[in-house]
């Protein structure tokens, strides 16, 4: 007997709360309390390095707010589906991404600010809102808004911290070989965070490993392009695994972004939609 089909809105649905929101969402990263007992390399620091660091900041793409249509592509072991989308910024304020998977017509809004998440499904009619201190502990990784606003936007960063300065330098381990220069930052209790730049002082990849070693999430950056006088990267691709097992992998390619113009960031709920928890969700996602 043939398997039935399940309707292409389950599909949707499955896809995007499963897939999207567990690789892009919940298993994220960042741990909120500040860093402490980081690594020292037990080697003087180089003028040269501790410059270098000081340039690639002064590099860092800027911007009060940032807009951007794209293709967002999900792959799973079990999904694949590619998508628009359209992503606002307004810098450490609030992140909004509108799931567009026919027509334009948006089926999810997903909104994080300095405490909260909030997700909008129209397809069901129902809506998610959350704070962050009830979302830990369902990932891999704990969740911070400041350091998944700094993987978007293309920035080396702190956990836990809302902004890093040229003096932080001294918290970081220094690998500088032929092509790349690597910087890494340890919590004796938590993650590691690993940043992979090039000698052109562009970030070419973020990595986050949590203390088991068993969960990463590598989110790396290419077809760099001028956005005014800046360089932005095109594409963004992040991969979650476990193990050895690739969990999933979300890739973005981006229009021409624009920055610096004013964003309507309004995220009205509709009468009538009904409020579940993350923890609903996953419940019902795990019977399908």
């Amino acid at each position: 007997m043939k398997k039935r089909m399940k309707p292409k809105s389950d599909i949707l649905q499955i896809l995007f709360y499963k897939t999207f929101c567990g690789i892009l969402i919940s298993c994220l990263l960042a741990a909120c309390k500040s860093t402490t007992g980081i690594v020292s390399s037990g080697t003087e620091i180089m003028k040269s390095e501790e410059a270098f660091f000081a340039s690639v900041l002064d590099h860092s793409f800027r911007f009060h707010t940032l807009s951007a249509h794209l293709k967002l592509e999900l792959d799973s072991p079990d999904k694949e589906l590619s998508v628009k989308a359209h992503l606002k910024i307004v810098y450490n304020d609030r992140l909004q991404l509108s799931i567009q998977p026919l027509l334009g017509i948006e089926a999810f809004r997903i909104e994080l600010t300095n405490d909260s998440i909030k997700i909008l499904d129209r397809m069901n009619k129902r809506y998610i809102t959350e704070s962050y201190e009830k979302i830990k502990g369902k990932a891999a990784f704990d969740f911070n808004f400041h350091n998944l606003q700094s993987l978007f936007a293309n920035h080396i960063f702190i956990p836990g911290e809302s902004g890093i300065s040229s003096g932080q330098f001294r918290r970081f381990r220094v690998n500088r070989n032929k092509d790349s220069v690597i910087l890494k930052l340890k919590d004796e209790t938590g993650p590691m965070y690993v940043f992979t730049t090039d000698n052109d002082e562009k970030l070419l990849s973020t990595s986050i490993i949590d203390k088991s070693g068993k969960h990463s999430l590598i989110w790396d950056y290419g077809n760099f392009r001028n956005v005014g006088k800046q360089r932005f990267p095109f594409r963004m691709e992040a991969l979650l695994t476990a193990g050895d097992k690739t969990r999933g992998v979300v890739t973005l390619t981006f229009s021409q972004p624009e920055i610096n113009n004013p964003l309507n960031t309004d995220f009205n709920i509709p009468s009538g939609y009904e409020q579940v928890t993350f923890s609903q969700i996953i419940k019902l996602l795990d019977k399908q």
